[in-house]
Formats: C-alpha cells, sequence, structure tokens
C-alpha cells in the first residue's frame, strides 16, 4: 500500500488543500460560512413532556443536526428501496397475522414458520435452537454444551461485543453468596474454585446492571464466563434488582433435571432480552449513530470541501443525518417501534443513552480490549477481524495524512479548519435552548496538534461509522428474529416463574413487526468498506485515489485471510464434540463505509 502512495507526491488537483496552502481564502471562507448556517448541532428533545426531559437528563443526550439540508437526503434509488421493503415487510407482517389468528404463538410455530417455505430465511438463532434441540425432552448432554456455547458466543460475537472484561482480584459481590452453589460439580470449571480461574486469568464477566438505570425494580443482570477446553462457557448469571442482598443465580445444567434445566433455559432468554435493550440503545442508536451525527456536523462546520481530511471523511457519513432522523422521527416517538415493541421503552432508552454519555471517553478497539484484558479470549473473532479493519483503516489514514501535511506537525498545529473541528467536538454541550451554540462534548479526545493523534482521531471515527456500526447493525435480523434467541420483548414480567417458555413469548403480531423493523434496518445503501462511490473518488486528486486503490487492496486481502479462517474452523468441526461457529460480519464485503440505515 505504502508505495503506491509514495509514488504520486505531487498533488495537481487545486482542489485539495490545507487552508494554510489555499490561496482562494475568501472563496473558501465563503463556503465555510454557508456551511455552518446548513448544520448546526440540535439538543433534541425527542418530543418528550418537560417532565420527561428532566428525567431524562435530556442536556446529557449527544447532541445532533438540526435540519436536514438538501445535500444530505437519501438518493431517490435509495428511498423507493427503502420504502419498497418497509411496504413489503409491513405487508408481510399483516399476512402473517391474518393467517395466524386464533393460533397460539408457540416456539414450535416459530421454527416451523422458518422452516417451512416461505419469504424469510432461517435466522441464525432459530437455526442453534433447532439444531441444539433446547426445550426438548430428548436433548442430549453435548446439544445442552452446544447451546450454552452459543450463549457464551453471543457475548463475544454477537449484537453486543464490548462488554466483557477478565475478572480481576475477587469474584464479584453479585456471586459472592453462591460460591458453594456455583462450585459444586460444575460442569465447566474443571473442579477449580472461581477464585483458581481468577488467578488463572481465565474467568469473565458481562455486567448489563447499567440496563437498570439505579432503579431497585428493574432488573440488574450480571453473567460470569470461563474459559473450558479451548471454548468460552457460561459459568452463571444473576439477574434480580439492583439490591444484591435478595438476587439469585442460575447455573448450567446439562444432567437430565428438567425443572433446573427449564430454569437455565429462561435465564439465558432473560439475559439476552436484556443485553437486547443495552444494545439497540447503547451500542447502537446511542454511539453509533447520534455520537457520530454530532461528528459529521463538526467537519461540515469547520473542515471546507477542499480539506484533504474533508475528502476521506465524507464518504463515512453518506446517508445518515437521513436516517437518524428518521430514525428519531419514526422509532421514538409515542406509538413508536421502541414503545411498542421492546421492554425499556422510549423513556429509558434515552435515559440510559443520556447516562452513557455522560460519562462516555475516547476508546479505540485497541485501548478497550486491553482494559478490559479481552485479548486472549479464544473464539473472540470479532476482535481479531476488528483489529485487522482498524489497522488497515489507520494505514490508509496514516498514508494520506502525512503526505497532505508534509511529514512535518507543524502543517497540523498552523490548520485552523482542523484545530477548529477538534474545539466544535470537545466544548460542553450546548443547552437545548441554545441550537447551533456549543459542541460535542467528546471527552478524551487526543489535541490534534500532531500527525499521530490526527491519523488516531481519523481512524477512529471512520472505524466507528464502518466497522463498529456494521458489526453492531447488521447481524440483527440473525439474532432478533426469534424471539427465543435474543428478545426485544418478553410478555409479562421477566423474572416471574412461568408454566413453560412459550407463555413469555412475544406475541405473533410483535414478533413480526420486530422481523419487519429488522429487515429493514439491515437493507445495504452504500457501498463495502473502501469501495466509495464515484461522487467521492472523482473529488479526489491522484494521490487520494492511489491511496483509495490500495486501501481496497489491503482489504482484499484480509478478506481472504478471514475466509480461510472460516474455511479452518468448519474443517475442524468434529460432530462428537463441541463446535464453533463462523463469524462473517466483518468481512470487508460486509462492512459498509457509512451508517447509512
Amino acid at each position: 500500500m505504502g508505495n503506491t502512495c509514495q509514488n504520486n507526491v505531487h498533488v495537481e488537483n487545486t482542489h485539495v488543500s490545507l487552508p494554510q496552502n489555499d490561496e482562494q481564502v475568501d472563496t473558501r471562507q465563503r463556503d465555510l460560512q454557508e456551511a455552518r448556517r446548513k448544520y448546526q448541532l440540535e439538543q433534541h428533545t425527542f418530543g418528550l413532556t418537560a417532565v420527561e426531559q428532566r428525567l431524562v437528563n435530556i442536556d446529557n443526550l449527544p447532541p445532533m443536526l438540526s435540519k436536514l439540508p438538501h445535500e444530505e437526503r437519501q438518493s431517490l434509488y435509495s428511498k423507493i428501496r427503502f420504502g419498497a421493503q418497509y411496504i413489503f415487510y409491513t405487508l408481510y407482517a399483516l399476512f402473517q397475522r391474518l393467517v395466524g389468528c386464533g393460533r397460539q404463538w408457540t416456539i414450535d410455530r416459530m421454527i416451523q414458520h422458518f422452516r417451512f417455505p416461505c419469504l424469510l430465511k432461517e435466522p441464525k438463532g432459530c437455526e442453534v435452537w433447532r439444531k441444539t434441540a433446547i426445550n426438548k425432552k430428548e436433548q442430549t448432554v453435548l446439544q445442552r454444551m452446544q447451546a450454552d456455547h452459543w450463549f457464551a458466543w453471543q457475548r463475544l460475537n454477537g449484537v453486543t461485543r464490548n462488554l466483557i472484561h477478565r475478572v480481576e482480584g475477587i469474584v464479584p459481590l453479585q456471586f459472592a453468596p453462591f460460591l458453594k452453589t456455583i462450585e459444586y460439580n460444575h460442569p465447566y470449571l474443571a473442579e477449580k474454585t472461581l477464585q483458581v480461574h481468577i488467578e488463572q486469568k481465565t474467568l469473565y464477566i458481562v455486567n448489563l446492571t447499567e440496563v437498570a438505570l439505579g432503579e431497585t425494580t428493574l432488573l440488574a443482570p450480571v453473567a460470569l464466563f470461563v474459559i473450558f477446553n479451548g471454548m468460552l462457557m457460561p459459568v452463571a448469571v444473576w439477574i434480580n434488582s439492583m439490591d444484591i442482598d435478595i438476587g439469585q443465580v442460575s447455573i448450567p445444567n446439562i444432567l437430565s433435571d428438567d425443572e433446573r434445566l427449564r430454569h437455565w433455559v429462561k435465564t439465558r432468554i432473560i439475559f439476552n432480552m436484556l443485553d437486547a435493550q443495552y444494545h439497540e440503545s447503547v451500542t447502537h442508536l446511542g454511539f453509533t449513530h447520534l455520537l457520530m451525527d454530532g461528528v459529521s456536523v463538526c467537519m461540515h462546520r469547520n473542515l471546507s470541501k477542499r480539506h484533504p481530511i474533508y475528502k476521506i471523511l465524507l464518504p463515512h457519513f453518506r446517508y445518515m443525518h437521513a436516517i437518524n432522523i428518521a430514525a428519531r422521527d419514526d422509532l421514538l416517538p409515542r406509538g413508536g417501534y421502541i414503545e411498542k415493541n421492546m421492554y425499556i421503552r422510549r423513556i429509558l432508552m434515552l435515559k440510559l443513552i443520556a447516562k452513557h454519555n455522560e460519562n462516555w471517553v475516547y476508546d479505540p478497539i485497541q485501548t478497550s480490549l486491553e482494559n478490559r484484558g479481552a485479548m486472549d479470549i479464544p473464539g473472540y473473532f470479532f476482535k481479531d477481524d476488528a483489529l485487522q479493519l482498524e489497522g488497515a483503516i489507520r494505514q490508509f489514514v496514516h498514508q494520506y495524512v502525512t503526505h497532505y501535511y508534509k511529514n512535518d506537525d507543524r502543517n497540523v498545529q498552523e490548520d485552523g479548519e482542523i484545530q477548529g473541528f477538534y474545539q466544535e467536538l470537545t466544548a460542553p454541550r450546548a443547552s437545548r435552548a441554545m441550537i447551533g451554540s456549543g459542541g460535542c462534548g467528546m471527552n478524551g479526545i487526543p489535541e490534534i496538534n500532531s500527525m499521530e493523534n490526527l491519523v488516531d482521531v481519523v481512524t477512529y471515527f471512520i472505524y466507528t461509522c464502518s466497522v463498529e456500526h456494521s458489526a453492531t447493525n447488521f447481524p440483527q435480523y440473525e439474532q432478533y428474529a426469534f424471539p427465543p434467541n435474543f428478545a426485544a420483548l418478553l410478555n409479562g414480567q421477566p423474572e416471574d416463574e412461568m408454566a413453560d417458555l412459550d407463555a413469555s413469548m412475544p406475541s405473533r403480531k410483535e414478533m413480526f413487526s420486530t422481523i419487519k423493523i429488522m429487515k429493514v434496518l439491515t437493507l445495504v445503501l452504500t457501498n463495502s468498506l473502501g469501495n466509495y462511490e464515484n461522487v467521492y473518488t472523482r473529488d479526489m486528486d491522484t494521490f487520494g485515489r492511489n491511496c483509495v486503490a490500495a486501501f481496497q487492496q489491503n482489504l482484499s486481502a484480509i478478506q481472504n485471510r478471514m475466509n480461510n479462517r472460516n474455511a479452518d474452523i468448519m474443517a475442524r468441526n468434529d460432530p462428537n464434540q463441541l463446535q464453533e461457529y463462523q463469524y462473517e460480519w466483518l468481512l470487508p464485503k460486509n462492512v459498509l463505509n457509512s451508517i447509512s440505515i
């Protein structure tokens, strides 16, 4: 890649320049003034009442674009595709409700729906449930273990993949009162205590207590996992209120106790449902869509269209503002999907985002993994693939930045537009009454006073808009479409004991409403990572286009390595032993450039 870029050191296109080198200063300033008029930050209220805004702490939400400029609208082709997808699955959901009138919507009927010839591909969650014979009397010990591994695999490679971290020091408080119960004849602890696993660095935790928002009436789930025979497996799950004195734990059951097994299966279902609330609130909406919305506004307000950094960031914001406004107006209002079909509801969702954003810090993927002690977890394929892609993005950005700044940090420091961009990113968030004032309030972003820091920040934004969002968004149908696997909503109170699992499942209407939304949200509207649309490459100079071409070659090599890894997984799987699952969501062809859906 480096050779391709270095062979073209002359920038022949006068429309790509740093502000200190641009002779057309007046034109550049006029263009920026017009951009600042069109792109303004606003602390949206999402239609909440004054009381609800105080409950949410609305000023802590990430600010967004105030009004959609004409340039940000989706193309007619994209609008038609989006509309057609929405209408088709709306009619599909309506038809399923009509033909199913009067029939109880059981888990078996859900499986049959996907197995019989229909317009829907069987989601991965349904396939795993069916093949491991979950909730069936004939389920074997190996199938029970395989279902447990899938539950652990979801923590590493599902829609929420950045929460697992190694347990350090002592056993977490929630589990301390239950040590004897957990450790006695546990199938995956290899006759070792939890403390020994902590010392051997093989015990991990996923803590979702944040979804309880500190309220004792809401559930606060925590789960422990261990490395067992080279695979991550569950140890115990604690699901109860925030009061640890009244909590209970559930542990895996691979024996023949039907009652204990049913309780364990339901515990997995509840944990996943609560994980879904965190996923859609924090992992997805809050910290890809909303967070990057403000970044794009700051870019437009501070970087001229002639600026080289503007030219490589712009493709990664394609259609983002349009889809964010659609989400704000269609999914989040009263009576929208969130209100009807998710456990957490919209006010608590916004409150969770606001609480998390108040404490948000700049946390690149490598730093996140190291801080969580998660670098050595076997089967963490998201980690492996994300690091490769982040490395390719960083290499691309480094070659690009060092060329335009002549490999001199002083050129970064003297770039008034980049410095303005940084100042607005980090400036305190404005009050909702002050449209166009204030900044994004992003904590911990390194001061952009060197090429190294500039590369870090630009890499982080491109990674978030492409890799992070794609890994978060596009597996949604595979996970959510079959409610027992990963439910957005369960009937009744999740902590209540049900006569059977069917009683807790969402209705047919609720299930197909979720399928409709997930099908729409996984529609591909932009190009894959590095394959920039012509409208962007035409506006680059020859050097920029050569760097993009080298980036594409690098991504092609990465895709080959990922394909080989997945082929090796399938070749090594033994039907008489625990099997590993392939991970394909970060194949470069499956990663989109932008948060376009």
